[in-house]
């Protein structure tokens, strides 16, 4: 277990492989009326980017999503409840 890095509420490792993620932002872009254009997409990513709460890169430690994929949805905003770095976009 020492070689696996864990969320204290996970129960398997908290690190996502890149073919993973990959697979879940190709799933979502199936989506077409579900998901943002690449412009608000990627103004997101630079958000969470800067964000303290991202984690590997990939994983959001507030909530524990992968920012990637959270990011491509039209009814997902930042979970952070206190001050959430992008908005979700509703009725759009």
């Amino acid at each position: 277990m020492a070689d696996k890095t864990f969320c204290k509420s996970c129960l398997d490792t908290v690190m996502v492989s890149e073919e993973v993620i990959q697979e879940l932002v190709r799933e979502a872009d199936e989506e077409i009326s579900k998901i943002v254009t690449n412009e608000i997409y990627s103004a997101r990513l630079t958000q969470c980017s800067s964000c303290e709460f991202l984690q590997y890169g990939t994983t959001c430690s507030y909530s524990g999503c992968i920012v990637r994929y959270r990011a491509k949805f039209k009814n997902k905003g930042c979970p952070h409840t206190g001050k959430p770095k992008w908005d979700r976009m509703m009725g759009e």
